[in-house]
This record gives structure tokens, sequence and C-alpha cells, in this order.
């Protein structure tokens, strides 16, 4: 290992705990948030996500925005939506707030999902590039970003040949639209 590799150990282990003064609902806490690599990677992310499967469903967007507010005072990071949510909702929401907060984006985790239905077609769902890459653009627009940090895969396709799945998501990468992928279990069903 080499003397670098040893400094950015370091780096990581020094803010696995960083301590907090947290105020919810006029009560003042302290917490500590703590923080950790994604995967294998040298990105660091708070070990707590905010999920954002209520935006737009239960939660309206003044109340999206009290809880993107809270979560990344308190330190939160990482941020996971779905194409899916509320239809599209759920991200246009997130990305309304990233939009307001530029400078917290630049140290938040963006993680967001394809695979499912957003449409009536046979090719509105799956993981095949022709889906996966309208999907991604989608996702790209209504969060108001260039980039997304992790796209993930929501689930098994049985239909689309993994290799076109991954020579898209490895495309994704190339072009900057995306920093990482992440899949679910793979099987081949037996």
């Amino acid at each position: 290992m080499s003397p670098a590799d040893n400094g950015l150990r370091d780096n990581v282990r020094a803010c696995q705990n960083v301590p907090l003064r947290v105020s919810h609902l006029g009560e003042e806490q302290d917490r500590q948030m703590r923080y950790r690599t994604l995967g294998n990677s040298g990105a660091v992310v708070s070990t707590y996500a905010l999920g954002t499967m209520t935006f737009g469903a239960e939660a309206d967007e003044e109340m999206a925005n009290a809880l993107l507010d809270t979560y990344v005072g308190a330190g939160g990071t990482l941020i996971d939506t779905v194409d899916v949510y509320s239809s599209g909702t759920s991200e246009e929401m997130t990305g309304s707030w990233l939009a307001s907060h530029p400078t917290e984006r630049e140290q938040i985790g963006l993680a967001t999902k394809g695979r499912f239905a957003m449409g009536d077609g046979p090719n509105d769902r799956g993981t095949s590039r022709r889906h996966l890459h309208r999907a991604l653009d989608d996702s790209l627009r209504r969060l108001r970003t260039e980039h997304i940090d992790r796209y993930h895969m929501h689930a098994w396709e049985p239909v689309t040949p993994l290799e076109e799945t991954l020579c898209f998501l490895d495309d994704a990468i190339r072009s900057g639209k995306i920093g990482y992928y992440t899949s679910p279990t793979f099987s081949d069903g037996s």
C-alpha cells in the first residue's frame, strides 16, 4: 500500500464519525452521522440514505423540501430515488431541491433506478439499451442534473441479454452520465 493510500484511508476514517448538532421540532440533539465508501469505490457517502418513495404521494413538495433540508443538515449525503416513484414526480421534486442547493449537490451521492414501466409500450420497460437510454435521459432531466452518481437496475429482467445491459451501463459511465452502476443479484432463474 502506498503512502497516498494510507492518507486516503486516514481521511475516510476521520470522517466516519462526524459530531453534529441537529434541531428537530425545536429540540436540539447531538448526533453523529457515519460515512463509508460506496462499495469498492473511493466515493464516500453517509451510511444512512434518504429514500424518496413518498415524494409526490404522501409528501408534497413543501414536506419533501423539509425532509431534504433536515437530512442534509444532519450530514446525510446519499439521496435515493427511482423513476417510477409517483410516475417521476419524486425525481422532479428531488431535482427542484437540488437545483436550489447547488453547493449541497456537490456533496450529494445521487442515486436513481431504471427498469420498470414508465409507459404502456413494449419498450417502456426492461433493461434493454433502448429503454435504459430513454429512462436515464428522462431521469437526468427530471433531476435537473447532468450526472447521476449511482444508477441501479431495479430488478432482474429475463428478456434482455445481460451483455446488452452491461454495455449500455459502461457507455453511460464513459459518457459521464453516471458514475457507478449497481444491480440486484442476477440469477439464471434455476
